[in-house]
């Protein structure tokens, strides 16, 4: 079990490290920190067994540390380093769930690895118990909502009802509403197993989506469930599609609540402003089976020329076509994702037989389908789908003079589009190549036409037009963001290059 010490003291914290023989007591030392806050940050980055901290520290004391950690639901147990005459601070930390406390006065290592043995046999007590009650916990979902799920489930696959469900379900005319959580594939997020109160089942369709069953009280159940999934879990708005149906009085409805949420889903995805409540039958079903044979496949065919052409225009004027005819025809979503994925591949690979560079980067940006489903409405995906065509067309941009096929060249050329975030000079793009400063200058330019220090400078200011693009930064974070340590000679740079200021820029990809 790893253990942390915090104390404003080096001399304590570097006697409880050499003194204590950790690895007999079964104990692993974990590092060390000056004050409350330095513990913190570090516990938010590598989880601890074992916090032994001092009361009485600088910019945050070890009470308001325990605090946090309780606030925080971890389970590290606490042993609290005190004098003769805080020992009120020791009652409050106590309270807190602190385990044990000692007197620094009178303290001797071993007197501290004995506590900290108690602390940590208490820990794996506590630690086993939780994992048995979260195993009853399991035992008992899986004999109501998991089985009825599981029953209704099995009606989707075989196409046979289940009379007794419907009966149970559908007793004295009740009604019932439903919730359909679709996941991103990046949300990291499994709710297989959990229990949802109030609902009569969950079927988990798969890792990305998790359908629950309610009675129709007249309200809107997504509310309660979006709160589960924001407050409880700590998920992102855009890590999850939430749909609701309601209003399901019958059985036929029942077997086709799977279909029903995808409809919803669609509406969501072309219209952000719709209701999330949805009837049944709101959405046309064969109609959209129409729409999915209606695809931009000439404006697909376009921009793949203009790609294997180097047409930055051609480029993104195409990229737009191929998002407005999506918007407007609004095949399904799956199909969608699906059609943006492989232009996406077909993009990289007509770009790598254009330029000879390395588009792996690129391609773990963009040519996913996490990254395609990351995005849950038409907007957000038309704009993430421009940027990643401007993108390319950047890498063009920046290897047109770049027709060398001498591998030190190649290799300065990849180390600034790595480092170009750095303050980086030519001393150290030559010192990666391993070549002197003045013979990799003449060489380079020899071979693109142009100096090191202006390729650096254009993948710098196409870098910013990307995230000016993005508009999530201001213009003195982008020009600290692309390595440049001046924002007035970021913004004298780009706008030599540019034509116009970034601020200018930015107005005017609004």
């Amino acid at each position: 079990m790893k253990v942390l010490i915090v104390d404003d003291e080096p001399i304590v914290r570097k006697v409880l490290k050499t003194m204590i023989r950790w690895e007999e007591y079964g104990l692993q030392w974990g590092g060390e920190a000056c004050d409350g806050l330095e513990a913190w940050e570090l516990l938010q980055q590598e989880s601890m067994d074992l916090v032994v901290t001092d009361i009485l520290m600088p910019r945050l004391d070890g009470l308001e540390l325990v605090k946090r950690l309780r606030q925080a639901k971890t389970d590290a147990a606490v042993v609290v380093l005190s004098c003769l005459d805080d020992f009120s601070y020791v009652k409050e930390a106590m309270k807190q769930g602190a385990h044990d406390y000692i007197l620094k006065p009178t303290m001797e290592p071993e007197q501290l690895a004995d506590i900290l043995v108690e602390a940590k046999e208490a820990l794996l007590k506590q630690r086993m118990e939780k994992e048995q009650r979260e195993q009853l916990h399991r035992q008992l979902q899986l004999s109501n909502q998991a089985q009825w799920g599981m029953r209704l489930q099995k009606c989707w696959i075989s196409g046979y009802r289940d009379e007794d469900l419907e009966q149970d379900w559908f007793q004295e005319g009740r009604i019932l509403s439903s919730c359909m959580i679709q996941f991103t594939m990046d949300s990291h997020l499994s709710l297989l197993g959990w229990q949802w109160p109030g609902a009569f089942a969950y079927v988990s369709l798969s890792e990305q989506r998790t359908l629950l069953v309610y009675e129709d009280i007249g309200t809107s159940r997504s509310v309660e469930v979006e709160q589960t999934l924001t407050v409880q879990f700590g998920l992102g708005q855009e890590s999850f599609c939430l749909t609701e149906v309601r209003g399901i009085h019958r059985a036929d409805q029942l077997y086709n609540l799977v279909q029903e949420h995808e409809l919803v889903r669609h509406r969501l995805f072309y219209d952000r402003k719709a209701s999330d409540l949805a009837y049944y039958g709101s959405i046309d079903t064969k109609d959209l089976k129409e729409r999915n044979g209606i695809l931009p496949l000439e404006e697909r065919q376009n921009l793949l020329k203009a790609i294997s052409g180097q047409n930055e225009e051609a480029m993104n004027y195409w990229a737009k076509q191929v998002t407005v005819q999506l918007e407007q025809n609004q095949p399904s979503v799956d199909i969608t994702y699906n059609f943006i994925y492989e232009l996406l591949g077909l993009a990289a690979a007509f770009a790598r037989q254009q330029v000879d560079v390395e588009l792996e980067h690129y391609e773990r940006q963009f040519v996913s389908s996490a990254a395609v489903q990351a995005h849950l409405s038409i907007a957000s995906l038309a704009e993430w789908f421009l940027e990643a065509v401007s993108e390319l067309a950047g890498i063009f941009q920046s290897n047109a003079q770049l027709t060398s096929r001498n591998p030190f060249v190649r290799k300065a050329m990849s180390f600034m589009r790595q480092q170009y975030h750095l303050q980086i000079s030519t001393s150290d793009i030559a010192d990666h190549v391993k070549l002197s400063r003045s013979y990799l200058s003449d060489l380079y330019s020899k071979e693109t036409g142009e100096s090191l220090i202006e390729t650096l400078t254009s993948i710098r200011i196409q870098e910013a037009k990307r995230l000016l693009r993005h508009r999530e930064q201001k213009v003195y974070e982008v020009a600290e963001a692309v390595g440049f340590v001046d924002p007035k000679t970021f913004t004298k740079t780009f706008k030599k290059i540019v034509g116009c200021s970034p601020k200018e820029y930015e107005e005017q990809n609004k």
